[in-house]
């Protein structure tokens, strides 16, 4: 079956993903099933599941519990959650088992929802006809990656979605978990779209982190992954008070992206490196273009839309070079990593749901 949310470039023959495949504008507007967390029905998809949602629900959880986290930030949490479902303390293990449960019962019911394809919730979706919703209830595999799908965590959603599915009587999506999925967009990158017997920069642009490393190719497979440090992502804005002040954030945000790439260049052997830069970047792209419509990568575009040709301008002044620059959506570079799996997507559950398809055939 074709793919509806898979477009095709003329101009550099390559395939990319449309931005209407984001599942965090999805409504559920009708649950699939009744009984397990009915409170969620007419709530967005990004408000059901995600890190702040599940931040939020810790937070509250725990002060019932007699656990103090006040002291801990909002970006620790999703490991303490992890973390204490095996703790000594039975106070963080019954904490943590009911968050968890929580939303593995809300991770499945929407996935179900997509599954079902009930006409309440494609009438609340205006932007996917019914071949979107054909090719859901289509797929065989479900790969979840992320920060929220790992160790202990993803393992009782995986077990909490089955359930789901059995008492509707739905059958259900396999569901493969990739445990350290720090990585994995940076691999699927370099597996695909690295050149031979080179080694290259690849970097990941997420919404709350900066990921680098120097990959190795060699032999069609990755040889070498030498991992620099993370970095915090800054100038993350996303909403403004007028045009100006959203073309400054973006020259700030420019700014620190050309500084990171150019410090993380100079920090390995530069003269070993490959020309060009791989980059897996929080934001659709299409032939080195950005969309402008929401994320906190999506104001570049009041630089110019084409921002890689921008990047590739000012990096080669930098570096004093002809750099290339292969921009692709973070997602999709994870399920590049997964090409082999066939029927499947590959969710990124993070501050909010990322949507690669691994059918996706990029040159």
């Amino acid at each position: 079956m074709k793919n509806p949310f898979i477009c095709y470039s003329d101009e550099d023959k390559t395939e990319y993903l449309s931005p209407r495949c984001s599942l965090n504008r999805a409504v559920l507007k009708k649950l699939p099933l009744y009984g397990i967390e009915d409170e969620i029905e007419g709530m967005g998809f990004n408000e059901i599941f995600s890190t702040p949602a599940i931040v939020a629900c810790i937070r509250r959880v725990s002060r019932r519990y007699g656990i103090d986290l006040s002291e801990e930030p909002d970006y620790r949490l999703p490991q303490i959650l992890n973390e204490s479902l095996e703790s000594d303390d039975a106070r963080y293990r019954q904490m943590a088992a009911r968050v968890v449960k929580q939303f593995g019962n809300r991770l499945g019911l929407l996935l179900l929802a997509l599954k079902k394809g009930e006409r309440e919730n494609r009438l609340a979706r205006d932007d996917w006809d019914d071949a979107c919703w054909e090719y859901w209830r289509s797929l065989k595999t479900v790969i979840l990656t992320g920060g929220l799908a790992s160790s202990m965590m993803g393992r009782h959603f995986k077990e909490d979605i089955q359930t789901i599915f059995d008492s509707a009587g739905e059958k259900p999506y396999h569901i493969m978990l990739f445990d350290n999925g720090t990585y994995i967009g940076m691999m699927g990158l370099a597996q695909k779209l690295m050149r031979n017997d080179t080694s290259s920069l690849v970097l990941d642009f997420g919404h709350t982190g900066i990921k680098r490393a120097v990959i190795k190719k060699s032999g069609g497979e990755i040889a070498e992954f030498t991992a620099q440090e993370s970095l915090p992502s800054l100038h993350m804005k996303s909403r403004f008070d007028s045009e100006d002040e959203k073309r400054r954030e973006a020259i700030e945000l420019h700014r620190y992206i050309v500084n990171t790439i150019a410090a993380s260049y100079r920090a390995a052997d530069p003269a070993a490196l490959d020309d060009t830069i791989l980059i897996s970047i929080a934001n659709y792209t299409h032939n080195g273009l950005l969309n402008g419509e929401r994320g906190g990568y999506a104001k570049l575009c009041a630089i110019d839309p084409d921002y890689a040709a921008v990047l590739e301008d000012d990096l080669s002044g930098e570096l004093h070079r002809d750099i290339k620059v292969r921009l692709v959506h973070d997602s999709t570079a994870s399920a590049l990593y997964f090409a082999d799996v066939d029927r499947s997507v590959c969710i990124t559950l993070g501050t909010g749901f990322g949507v690669g398809f691994t059918d996706i055939k990029i040159q």
